[in-house]
């Protein structure tokens, strides 16, 4: 067996030759400098419910941080930026090798990574997520997954909470001018000096004896229902 294919089964990572590590070596300081530069010209109008988030930082509880996949970009930027209070946020990346490049961008910002998707090492990254929260990294899920249906959450994320007894805070975001991407979840990127309103929602816990799927259509109301508060706060601007 190969080097590189004994490397793969250990870690669930795809090598990468000399030319792609020296692209992701260029590329990432350059996405996380525009990343940084977008995310600092939106103006934040207001953060409703982060009164859910301060308590679980306070009692010094790990959470599944969920949103929609739609509207993971600005979700993910502003929860790295609650670390100044005291969150610590990770995030799942694919092993594949266009993970690289992510995993590279979202650790120089400050995210804890953890390596992993649900089509190519779901258990090894169900293991490590465990693990993350333990340790008491917060990880931010796309309750959707990676590939859909979008707005249909997964059962994947309450079995991981009943399993760690994590609670799962629902988040979402709108902006007043965005980019609409023509992908599966139509996924919204706020434009340079947008206005973003935030919405967190109240903590859901999948008890012992609870049925996930259950539980995902219960957080999926709710990530709708936080959505639709904060498209509506958008919209009476």
């Amino acid at each position: 067996m190969s080097e590189s294919r004994q490397h793969q089964q250990k870690t669930g990572r795809t090598p990468l030759s000399p030319r792609q590590r020296l692209l992701i070596a260029v590329a990432a300081p350059v996405l996380r400098l525009l990343a940084r530069a977008l995310l600092g010209t939106c103006r934040l109008a207001s953060v409703r419910g982060v009164h859910h988030l301060d308590a679980l930082i306070e009692s010094q509880r790990s959470a599944l941080l969920c949103c929609w996949h739609q509207r993971l970009p600005y979700c993910v930027g502003w929860l790295l930026s609650a670390r100044s209070r005291g969150l610590v946020p990770g995030f799942l990346v694919s092993p594949s090798r266009d993970g690289e490049l992510i995993a590279a961008v979202v650790g120089g910002l400050g995210a804890s990574v953890i390596r992993g998707s649900a089509n190519r090492t779901g258990a090894r990254a169900f293991r490590d997520m465990y693990a993350t929260l333990k340790a008491g990294v917060s990880p931010i899920i796309a309750a959707d997954g990676p590939h859909g249906p979008a707005s249909h959450a997964k059962p994947g994320t309450p079995m991981l909470a009943q399993m760690t007894k994590a609670p799962m805070l629902p988040v979402s975001f709108a902006a007043d001018r965005y980019w609409q991407l023509k992908s599966w979840d139509r996924m919204i990127i706020p434009k340079p000096f947008a206005r973003v309103w935030m919405v967190i929602g109240e903590p859901l816990v999948c008890e012992r004896g609870d049925t996930p799927d259950a539980v995902a259509t219960t957080l999926g109301e709710r990530l709708d229902a936080i959505t639709a508060e904060a498209d509506a706060h958008c919209a009476g601007r």
